[in-house]
């Protein structure tokens, strides 16, 4: 059985070009960038060359600082301790903020600061699934040192106002860190208009081998280190550097400039394609946020009258890979409730996400196992 994943917000296929451009730097050029020596000397280049993609992928300027890191979650916890020690310590600015469909890194990470004598501050979600500006400014105060979102949900799709709130963070000396794991390549941006002092994103859902990731530090902005015990990255992030990721990552970033178009036309297209199919053979089907600005590979769907639990599992059999939350991610039915979604329809939701790599023929094919399924269980449930 051939499966069709559309499950790609948690985890992407890592290109095939990106694995082989590390191999070498796992068989033959395996020394330590910080050694004095030829072995070390010759990794430069390929060091040089990713850390160029990753700058690009962000659109930083060569003023800023990117650090690759071993995941998005090291590159958040980074951030909200840098801000604790940078910050808090020394201005006694110890409110920190983030929303309440947020990800694990951010809510677990504020939960710790709590304990170090911090503030942890949850803005509600409105019904179309996002936090405005004006309601962050609502919440915030004198002693906000922090605001760190996720500029899309990756199981909604939808997209946070983030210039807005980033010109607010900037007009009350608040610093902004935005998780942008699933808007980069999908979306057009510039960083300038964007205003985030920090952005996070995690390698593996960029195409990228897992145990990768990066950190953008705005260059006026400062950041102590997260981990401490050598020089590596400018003193900014010590252990040996993982070159071969490193390779790989930097690979991947450049596909993912270069099928932005493919992303943003061709499989918002089929994204549509698969919410019209399900609509149109399973009318009961609800398309959460649908007239909102989402990214163009995610689409939630909720189906009433059965647990998405249950949908789940028959699509898994079937061969459909999908996600109601879990890992990193909220349960989507908490998420949908904190958007005054009616509880039993937020818990019917699945949300699918497609990649550069999701075919039409996969699509029509889901669409069959979905309303098939989700029409089965609905006569057992009647």
């Amino acid at each position: 059985m051939k499966r069709i994943y559309l499950d790609n917000s948690l985890t992407t296929k890592p290109s095939e070009i990106a694995i082989s451009a590390m191999q070498t730097y796992l068989s033959d050029l395996w020394g330590s960038p910080t050694a004095p020596h030829q072995m070390g000397q010759q990794l430069y280049p390929a060091m040089e060359e990713g850390y160029r993609a990753l700058y690009s992928l962000i659109g930083a300027k060569e003023s800023d600082t990117v650090l690759f890191t071993s995941s998005g979650a090291e590159a958040v916890n980074h951030v909200m301790l840098s801000v604790y020690f940078d910050v808090t310590t020394s201005t006694g600015k110890n409110q920190f903020m983030t929303s309440n469909i947020d990800e694990a890194p951010a809510i677990m990470s504020l939960d710790r600061l709590e304990k170090m004598g911090c503030i942890s501050k949850m803005v509600q979600a409105n019904r179309e699934g996002y936090v405005s500006a004006q309601m962050i400014a609502d919440q915030i105060t004198p002693r906000t040192a922090l605001i760190t979102l996720s500029w899309a949900n990756g199981l909604t799709g939808v997209m946070n106002p983030v210039s807005e709130i980033a010109a607010l963070c900037k007009d009350r000396g608040i610093l902004f860190h935005l998780d942008a794991s699933h808007v980069l390549g999908k979306h057009y941006y510039e960083l300038d208009e964007v205003g985030a002092d920090f952005i996070s994103f995690n390698g593996d859902t960029l195409h990228a081998p897992k145990g990768t990731g990066g950190l953008y530090i705005k260059s006026d902005v400062k950041c102590s280190p997260f981990i401490l015990g050598g020089v590596e990255q400018g003193g900014m992030r010590a252990g040996t550097l993982n070159v071969p990721g490193l390779v790989a990552m930097g690979q991947a970033a450049r596909e993912v400039l270069e099928g932005r178009d493919l992303l943003c036309m061709e499989v918002a297209r089929l994204r549509n394609r698969l919410e019209e199919g399900i609509q149109a053979g399973f009318p009961e089907a609800v398309i959460f946020f649908q007239e909102g600005q989402r990214v163009p590979h995610v689409s939630c769907i909720g189906f009433p009258g059965m647990t998405n639990e249950a949908l789940l599992y028959r699509l898994n059999r079937k061969g459909v890979c999908a996600s109601i939350g879990g890992s990193n991610f909220q349960q989507i039915g908490h998420i949908l409730t904190a958007s005054e979604v009616e509880e039993s329809l937020a818990h019917s939701a699945i949300s699918f996400s497609l990649s550069r790599e999701t075919t039409e023929e996969e699509i029509d094919r889901a669409i069959e196992i979905i309303v098939e399924n989700a029409k089965q269980l609905k006569n057992i449930t009647e």
